[in-house]
């Protein structure tokens, strides 16, 4: 599961630096030339991608998302995620837990905070695009109409852990 995060998280700042590049080189294009263009866009962009890698890798990081008064046996399911608050992304790390989910912000946020949804009250999983385009979204209706929505690596097996989580007869209240 750790190598799996790891490689989806390198995959995605992969994709992510690409796209800075693109739209920093045209930037520099119309500011400073295409000549100027060619060599900063590449170079920006594979820093940016560096130093996100760093920064989501960072003890900090992990230290600050760190769930209180649980056993790393009780977690089925965890990995780097953001959740919408108002307009805010807000970064974090989202887990899964036999009775509930549970997202913990970093303190990297302007909106920082614990989010916690009792199973039971889950009315369906919804998987969509962010910002249309990138299949990472993951949408959680719950069964009072409410929605919250993240940004996680492998929405499917998300998806399918906390489908199985719903379907149990029994399932326990946080």
């Amino acid at each position: 599961m750790i190598i799996a995060e790891k490689k989806a998280t390198i995959k995605s700042l992969v994709y992510a630096s690409i796209g800075f590049a693109l739209l920093f080189g045209i930037f520099i294009a119309f500011t400073n030339g295409i000549w100027y263009a060619l060599i900063a866009g590449p170079i920006t962009g594979a820093l940016w991608g560096l130093l996100m890698y760093l920064f989501i890798n960072s003890k900090k990081v992990k230290e600050q998302t760190i769930i209180e008064g649980v056993v790393a046996n009780d977690i089925i399911y965890s990995g780097g995620a953001n959740h919408f608050k108002n307009a805010e992304a807000v970064g974090g790390k989202l887990y899964l837990l036999s009775n509930h989910l549970e997202f913990k912000s970093h303190q990297f946020n302007i909106q920082n905070h614990t989010f916690a949804i009792n199973i039971n009250d889950i009315q369906d999983i919804i998987s969509y695009n962010t910002l249309g385009l990138i299949p990472n979204g993951l949408k959680i209706i719950l069964k009072d109409g409410a929605e919250e929505k993240f940004v996680v690596n492998h929405r499917d097996i998300w998806k399918k852990n906390i489908q199985i989580l719903i379907d149990q007869p029994h399932s326990q209240t946080a």
